[in-house]
């Protein structure tokens, strides 16, 4: 949902480099509406308004004929949220502010990944094979037994490709993959790095209302990172919170120059061994996962130590990325070790 509207930058130009223009998020006014059962209201999950805000203070906003009242705005770090409330679902909503007029469909809650056990990633021209590699050992060595993918934008393939990728997984019982071709933000900053980088913050809040609500647990990781050891939705269940921290590792191939490299080829680590943020699992709908969903934790990330797991960990493949053309260089760096868990972990990936 764009429009004539400019958002402003969350950066100061001091610390702005030459490009972060370019996939700043100026227009997108919200991602998706959402009419929210329970608390019979629509929800504009929306990427931070800042001055944006004042389409939503002055619209006049309608839904089945009727005007709504004034929206309440909760804001976050990275992305804001509107809720309006609306006793019955709409099957649209309009905005009438100044010279913007926009009509939109109301989406619902889904509730086919109700009790199942959820990946969710978001991913923009990832390589197939990298998408069912990733399935595969999480649907294997973990209990996953649905997917839900957020495609931003891809042009190497067509966003039913990545569908039928997830569908040919007999262990999958749910499988979706969703268009969501928005800005992603920017890293080009010498300061406050991740501040305009609204898009996973965003999809992850999207994910919680309108898929994930009444999952059994949700594994929120990207496509180069691979959980092995404990069950962590499982774990995340038993946990009296809900919720559990996975500790992460960088892994490492060594391939020939040219030869696409695959999860199972990172089985190499650096000596000493090289740690990388961590990941989570959760229980949605408890009192403590009833939070803003983040990229690498809940509650600005305070219990994440508390609540790490010992006999799981993320192997995080540094060379599963768009430009494993050119190697980053890690090798380089330090001397790399073959890790011999990491090589049993992925021994299925190697063999299949």
């Amino acid at each position: 949902m764009g429009g004539i509207f400019k958002r402003h930058h969350i950066v100061p130009a001091k610390y702005r480099l030459d490009g972060y223009d370019d996939t700043y998020d100026f227009h997108t006014l919200a991602y998706d509406v959402i009419w929210m059962e329970r608390q019979k209201a629509l929800l504009f999950v929306c990427p931070k308004l800042l001055n944006l805000a004042d389409v939503f203070k002055t619209a006049i906003i309608t839904a089945s004929g009727q005007k709504l009242k004034k929206p309440r705005i909760k804001q976050y770090r990275r992305h804001d949220e509107v809720w309006l409330d609306c006793k019955t679902r709409p099957t649209e909503v309009t905005l009438e502010a100044r010279n913007l007029s926009i009509s939109v469909n109301v989406s619902e809650q889904a509730h086919e990944f109700d009790g199942k056990n959820v990946l969710i990633t978001k991913s923009k021209n990832k390589a197939l094979v990298w998408i069912a590699d990733w399935v595969a050992h999480h649907t294997t060595q973990q209990s996953a037994n649905a997917a839900l993918v957020f495609d931003n934008g891809s042009t190497d393939y067509a966003l039913s490709d990545v569908q039928q990728t997830l569908q040919s997984f007999d262990a999958l019982d749910v499988a979706v993959a969703i268009a969501s071709d928005f800005p992603f933000g920017s890293w080009k900053a010498t300061k406050l790095l991740h501040r305009s980088m609204f898009y996973q913050a965003g999809m992850l809040s999207l994910a919680r209302h309108r898929f994930l609500h009444s999952a059994r647990a949700v594994l929120a990781t990207d496509i180069d990172e691979l959980v092995c050891g404990e069950d962590v939705f499982d774990a995340a269940v038993q946990s009296r919170l809900g919720y559990v921290k996975i500790p992460g590792f960088w892994r490492y191939s060594k391939l020939p120059e040219g030869q696409m490299p695959l999860h199972g080829d990172h089985v190499w680590r650096r000596d000493p061994d090289a740690t990388c943020k961590e990941k989570y699992c959760l229980t949605p709908g408890r009192w403590f996962t009833e939070t803003v969903w983040d990229i690498h934790g809940l509650h600005r990330y305070a219990f994440n130590g508390l609540l790490k797991l010992k006999n799981t960990r993320i192997l995080h493949c540094e060379h599963v990325y768009n430009g494993w053309k050119h190697r980053r260089g890690t090798e380089q760096d330090a001397p790399l070790v073959l890790e011999k868990q990491s090589k049993a972990d992925l021994e299925y990936l190697r063999t299949k």
